[in-house]
Parts: structure tokens; sequence; C-alpha cells
């Protein structure tokens, strides 16, 4: 087994968001969680989107960084599982054993 370490810094969330929160939408959509406003926005991405960007521009860098770590850690079976579809994807054999995230 190979422990591999990444540390990332200076990442562009409104690059995250575009790839992330149409995500969200689909997973609050399938899920029917978020109540009212979760299935308003589940059929509306682009304004989840713009929300999304607003409330990640109003935020410090810190705290940006703490909510992707939440999210990491929270979403990390289903990380590995497209991890591994992706390596599959392109012909690599890998089994992707664990995904930890934390703030330094």
């Amino acid at each position: 087994m190979i422990e591999l370490k990444v540390l990332i810094d200076d990442l562009d969330y409104d690059s995250i968001a575009e790839y992330l929160i149409p995500a969200l939408a689909e997973s609050m959509a399938r899920d029917q969680k978020g109540g009212i406003l979760g299935g308003v926005l589940a059929n509306n991405p682009d304004m989840l989107t713009s929300m999304a960007r607003t409330l990640l521009g109003t935020l410090s860098q810190e705290k940006r960084d703490e909510l992707l770590v939440q999210l990491l850690n929270k979403n990390r079976e289903k990380l590995l599982q497209k991890a591994t579809q992706a390596a599959t994807d392109k012909g690599i054999q890998v089994k992707l054993c664990d995904l930890t995230a934390r703030k330094f």
C-alpha cells in the first residue's frame, strides 16, 4: 500500500463552484433534501450556483477552506468511488482506500 499526500493552496473557489454546484443540485433533487428551498434550488442550478458564488465571496479564505474540508470529508466515499472510476476509465487499475482532508 502507498500513501500519497497532496497539499493544496490558492484554490480558485469560483471554478470549484462551477464544478460542484451542479452535482449538489442533482443530489438535492435525487435525495429530496433541503425542503421547499432545496427543491426550488435543485431545479434551478444557475440560481444555486449564483447563490453559492455570492456566499463564497463573503467568506474569508480561512472559512472557505474549512467549508471545503468539511465537504470533502463528508463526501469521502463518493469521492473515492468517482476517483476510482475516473482511473478505470483511463485504463488504470487501482483501488483507492482512503481520503481525508484537514486544514493546516
